[in-house]
């Protein structure tokens, strides 16, 4: 099967002249050069695709080296991958040395080694990702299907390549659900006996991965979809125990997507979504298995911060300044959370109440005024700062003349004691 024309169709016109490059420099070497994985197959479902991986059979960094024009930056090299980034304008192409691959131990990173085009597709997790394009020569736009990906691509199925690939690498399975979720594939019959025989395997991989394979998926444009499946096949539960995914929990990311947070505020709130369900102690047990960074671990841990104060939050009649207490040391992702997902309809409405007004309620006076005014002690004024903001949270006072006053009257009563 050909599909140069439709290459020609698919590749965006940025992208033609640096394949163009890569395809000339690698036969000039004599080596093969092909599109593989996503690529590929995005090119057959006629999506686009932000990733265009080609693999070399032979080194991929003097090939880079020889693509580079003289207005372009260098290539940027991963030696320790044998992988090298090259890039004209806003488009990046990543090339690899093809390789071969072997696993000493199930989890652990692969052995490699160079190898053949064919040797790189057989250790592929999937066959819709184990197809290659040739690029250039009398059979630039072949392709390389040894695996049935083209048929089960057709068939929406995806089906590993050997029986010990979820042995080998239990972060498959992860990739697998993504793939499922985003395209609307199935797992092929054997492949799901074989993902539910191995899903224990997850306890073999590193937190590092695991903790990577869901910032992918929270990358997605449905994330939630992905994570009540992974509930559903059991994943979660291996993950960490009492880890769970509800229908609630996947509503709560839906609404936070919408919530117009920046990219960095949502992935902090989808972690907390993610992690809601633990108790206290899996919390923590959830932040250690994974080695969240402190900026994920810090909002994780404030959901159970914030469970604890539940009960005093679930009151009709809770003062503002008492909610401002209870939740000002919390971070805004887990604060978002819970608005979602706290149990009391009161606790919700208070939680939003802060969200959306108390935080952002501050005295007019300031240190400077209060030193003016005769407190001098740091811990002095820090503590009217927080009187003279209680009792605007309160209603107490809504001007700064109202603050003098008070300030005045606190200062009067301590000379008179």
């Amino acid at each position: 099967m050909n599909l140069s024309a439709e290459l020609q169709r698919w590749l965006a016109p940025s992208a033609h002249e640096l394949v163009a490059r890569v395809s000339a420099a690698s036969s000039a070497r004599g080596y093969r050069a092909c599109f593989v994985g996503g690529a590929v197959r995005d090119l057959l479902l006629g999506e686009s695709s932000l990733d265009i991986d080609i693999i070399i059979e032979g080194d991929a960094h003097e090939v880079a080296r020889d693509c580079v024009g003289p207005d372009d930056a260098p290539p940027v090299f991963h030696r320790s991958f044998g992988t090298a980034t090259i890039s004209s304008g806003q488009q990046r192409i990543d090339l690899a040395t093809a390789r071969a691959e072997s696993y000493s131990q199930p989890g652990a990173l692969p052995d490699v080694w160079p190898g053949s085009i064919e040797d790189d597709l057989v250790r592929r997790d999937f066959t819709t990702n184990a197809m290659a394009l040739v690029l250039g020569g009398e059979h630039h736009g072949e392709l390389i299907d040894p695996h049935g990906g083209r048929l089960d691509l057709e068939h929406g199925l995806l089906r590993i390549l050997h029986e010990q690939s979820f042995v080998d690498d239990a972060t498959r399975i992860f990739r697998g659900v993504r793939y499922e979720q985003r395209f609307g594939f199935v797992f092929e019959d054997e492949t799901k006996r074989l993902l539910f025989r191995d899903v224990g395997r997850v306890r073999d991989i590193s937190g590092d991965r695991v903790r990577h394979e869901f910032d992918r998926i929270m990358e997605e444009a449905a994330p939630e979809l992905a994570l009540r499946r992974l509930d559903g096949l059991g994943v979660l539960e291996t993950v960490a125990p009492g880890l769970r995914f509800d229908v609630g929990q996947a509503s709560a990311i839906a609404r936070a997507r919408t919530s117009g947070f920046s990219a960095e505020r949502l992935l902090e709130t989808m972690w907390c979504v993610l992690a809601w369900r633990l108790a206290s102690a899996g919390a923590g047990e959830f932040v250690t298995r994974l080695n969240l960074p402190r900026r994920l671990a810090t909002p994780v841990e404030d959901c159970r911060r914030l469970h604890e104060a539940e009960e005093r939050l679930d009151q009709d009649r809770l003062a503002p300044s008492a909610i401002y207490a209870l939740l000002h040391h919390m971070s805004s992702a887990a604060l978002k959370a819970g608005s979602f997902l706290l149990d009391g309809a009161t606790s919700r409405g208070h939680v939003h109440t802060y969200l959306k007004k108390l935080r952002y309620v501050r005295p007019a006076l300031n240190g400077e005024a209060l030193r003016e005014m005769g407190f001098s002690s740091g811990p002095e004024i820090g503590r009217m700062l927080e009187l003279v903001r209680d009792a605007r949270l309160d209603g107490l006072v809504n001007s700064r003349t109202e603050e003098e006053l008070l300030v005045r009257s606190v200062l009067g009563h301590r000379s008179g004691e």
